[in-house]
């Protein structure tokens, strides 16, 4: 017998071995994508969507910081939730983070001190959210706001905690 009508063994084998590694490779890629999909957040949107509204021009009229709470919508991959943040506004509308920037914790305003307090591990503010005493190293974060339509709005931006620059969180 010659060898041309004898069907070749080793071409056999190869595709044998290369068909499901190559049906593996296809379902281990598209599961691999999926999951890419699903677990990666969102990419924000432009900056003009992220104006929240605070308060009413009308409202702003005090000497003291005003403690102001308002709702963002928070993206942790496809899911979004609703969060919760409070904020002051001072005189001449600048708007700070009620965040410490120590830890975390939410500072209150002292009226008979005239000065922010952290409950945490009392670091204190000034009226303007200057670092006056404590563990923080750094001031009250400022925000970015600006006045529209006869109301105050805000972009919510969360900074690193326990850094000495306002280091934004990714």
């Amino acid at each position: 017998m010659s060898n041309e009508t004898q069907p070749s063994t080793g071409n056999r084998r190869s595709f044998l071995l290369l068909f499901p590694l190559s049906v593996f490779a296809g379902i281990f890629s598209s599961v691999g994508v999926a999951a890419f999909r699903l677990l990666r957040p969102r990419l924000a949107s432009t900056s003009s969507e992220n104006w929240v509204d605070v308060a009413t021009f009308s409202e702003l009229k005090s000497e003291m910081p005003i403690g102001k709470n308002f709702a963002t919508d928070n993206v942790t991959g496809w899911a979004v939730t609703k969060e919760q943040h409070q904020v002051y506004v001072l005189p001449g509308n600048r708007v700070l983070s009620a965040v410490c920037p120590h830890e975390g914790c939410e500072v209150a305003w002292d009226k008979a001190t005239n000065r922010f307090s952290c409950p945490c591990h009392d670091s204190y503010f000034a009226a303007d959210g200057a670092r006056l005493t404590g563990p923080a190293r750094r001031g009250l974060d400022e925000l970015p706001s600006r006045l529209q339509d006869d109301k105050l709005q805000v972009i919510y931006e969360s900074y690193e905690n326990n850094t000495a620059e306002q280091i934004k969180r990714s």
